[in-house]
């Protein structure tokens, strides 16, 4: 199932519409999961030997279906949290691929995400690729930067990866 986009994206033909599809795309790849809307998704996982595992999100509304090692499970066996923690009545087996979920998660909606994703792409589209400073004699003209001494592209900046940490899967780098 393709994750719909945050932002109204899905036919980029211009440069503005493709710089707003990959500023979200580099929001997405930062945070580890789709933040928002809210999708019923299959996740397969690997199974980690132990009672738990943790799903990339961290809105988890409801598991709706859930599989191990090809057997079906009664959800209401399993226990979960809206932070996306799993935890089942047995131990889940420590082999690659072996859980299959059907979830429902993400949220409604992520306004301050959206803006984010907004002003990543505006200075995308206001910054001249690969040009920093242009100068013909005495004028010089200094172009907006997408992050420091970089023109050009799509680039999340300091206060915005900060911005954005609330949402961010623990342990990403």
């Amino acid at each position: 199932m393709e994750i719909p986009s945050l932002l109204s994206t899905e036919s980029a033909s211009t440069s503005a519409e493709k710089n707003l599809a990959a500023a979200e795309a580099a929001v997405r790849a930062y945070c580890g999961w789709h933040i928002a809307p809210t999708v019923i998704e299959d996740v397969v996982l690997d199974g980690s030997g132990t009672r738990s595992l943790f799903l990339k999100t961290l809105r988890l509304r409801d598991v709706i279906a859930a599989e191990v090692s090809g057997v079906p499970v009664d959800v209401t066996t399993l226990e979960w949290s809206e932070a996306g923690f799993l935890r089942a009545d047995g131990i889940f087996p420590d082999r690659l691929r072996s859980v299959k979920l059907t979830i429902e998660h993400g949220f409604d909606s992520a306004a301050d995400v959206a803006q984010i994703i907004r002003d990543i792409a505006g200075r995308a589209d206001n910054a001249p690729g690969g040009v920093v400073r242009e100068q013909a004699g005495a004028v010089s003209i200094s172009n907006s930067l997408t992050a420091p001494g970089v023109a050009g592209g799509v680039v999340l900046m300091d206060h915005e990866r900060r911005m954005l940490d609330k949402y961010r899967l623990p342990g990403r780098l």
